[in-house]
């Protein structure tokens, strides 16, 4: 019979999944306890959170809310949950990914759905949610600016 902590925490990480915006499961073997809690903090600071939690767990949490992984998770896997931009915190991942070519991603969730790595990269590719809106403000001031 499973523990009563180890079902409140499969409870809570499920709750965390529906409720982020976007979601990236990552393999962080090779970063040393500084790097880790400076990616920590970066991606804090863009309105992210980083959680290190047992596959087996992140497992039944994902079965929990609907989402089945194609193949079970090996290796250690840290989950990111972007709450406020969906790709913003994801970027500080990539960051630290092209510096050191350690981080990998595993899979991502966006809008309820499982991404594999290619649709994650193609995510990333997309600019943040306040270039979008500098990029819109500016699209409806210029016609203006040119008819003045």
């Amino acid at each position: 019979m499973p523990a009563i902590k180890k079902i409140n925490q499969v409870d809570q990480v499920a709750k965390k999944l529906a409720d982020a915006k976007s979601v990236a499961l990552i393999q962080y073997q090779g970063l040393n306890a500084g790097d880790i809690a400076e990616l920590r903090a970066n991606i804090r600071a863009q309105g992210g959170q980083m959680e290190v939690v047992k596959n087996s767990r992140i497992t039944r949490a994902l079965e929990k809310i609907g989402i089945k992984l194609p193949t079970p998770l090996a290796g250690p896997t840290s989950l990111t949950y972007c709450n406020n931009d969906e790709v913003a915190p994801l970027k500080e991942i990539d960051k630290v990914n092209k510096a050191k070519e350690i981080t990998s991603f595993k899979y991502g969730i966006f809008d309820k759905k499982l991404l594999s790595v290619d649709e994650l990269k193609t995510f990333l590719s997309l600019p943040s949610k306040s270039t979008l809106i500098s990029q819109f403000i500016g699209g409806l001031v210029n016609p203006i600016q040119r008819l003045v």
